[in-house]
């Protein structure tokens, strides 16, 4: 059974969140003295070593969570905020950070929940690409044609390292990738991404789930020789496709299909 430890002020304001939990089989420890001793005394956080994921609830205000966050990043735990209804742009920003795991609120379902804490914790033990120190092409990138693959690209090494992570995005990541490369140099606001993914009226969640996506993205592009991330966020604009990774894009057909199927 995992362990879920909920840092708050009021632990009256958890019981929905817990029984939730609890439905699906996780024991969950709710506190509120916890939250001022992990505040005051430092050598306290190995008891986090007793969790696999840490929420900071609604009751917390941003700058606490300013405060706790580098501290319990110290610890192998997943970090999630819980909101109310309404995600602030620094909890955007620690979420594309990765100093935050995941947002959730009270008004999430089980289900919900349940998929949530189920892709941190299949997050947790996958592999970073960066700590490769070869590059291994997937069945589907090997029936490429040489002459196609080494198009545009002075050095076929650069392209093996594009086309590695490409072949690596969900397809969720990639259909967010191929709207940013058809706006080429534009700016894309988060609601018509989000609008143009789950093709319904935008909410928290959505706007929550592309958040971490986008992050998943830029991790993942990590493994090649970019300058900069993947995806430049414009806060209170919206998202913009690096441009070096755009020239390269358009540069070459393989990549350029890839993605633009996606």
């Amino acid at each position: 059974m995992n362990q879920i430890l909920i840092l708050t002020k009021n632990i009256l304001a958890e019981q929905e969140i817990q029984q939730k939990l609890q439905a699906l089989n996780y024991e969950v420890y709710c506190s509120a003295r916890m939250l001022e001793t992990s505040r005051q005394q430092v050598e306290m956080l190995e008891f986090f070593n007793f969790f696999q994921y840490v929420i900071l609830s609604e009751t917390i205000c941003e700058s606490e969570v300013m405060e706790l966050v580098p501290l319990l990043r110290k610890q192998p735990i997943r970090i999630i905020r819980k909101v109310e209804a309404k995600v602030t742009e620094m909890d955007h920003q620690y979420l594309e950070e990765e100093l935050l795991h995941a947002i959730i609120s009270n008004e999430d379902s089980v289900d919900e929940l349940r998929e949530c804490l189920s892709n941190l914790k299949q997050q947790k033990n996958e592999h970073a690409y960066e700590n490769r120190n070869y590059v291994q092409l997937s069945d589907k990138v090997s029936l490429i044609r040489p002459n196609v693959l080494h198009k545009g690209l002075t050095n076929p090494e650069d392209n093996y390292q594009f086309l590695e992570v490409l072949h690596h995005l969900s397809t969720t990541e990639t259909r967010i990738l191929s709207i940013l490369l058809h706006a080429g140099n534009k700016v894309v606001t988060r609601e018509t991404i989000c609008h143009q993914i789950w093709n319904e009226d935008v909410n928290k969640s959505h706007l929550a789930s592309l958040s971490s996506t986008v992050t998943r993205i830029k991790t993942k592009f990590e493994a090649t020789n970019l300058t900069n991330k993947a995806i430049q966020t414009l806060w209170g604009k919206g998202y913009r496709i690096n441009p070096e990774l755009l020239d390269r894009i358009n540069k070459n057909d393989t990549l350029h299909t890839l993605v633009s199927n996606g």
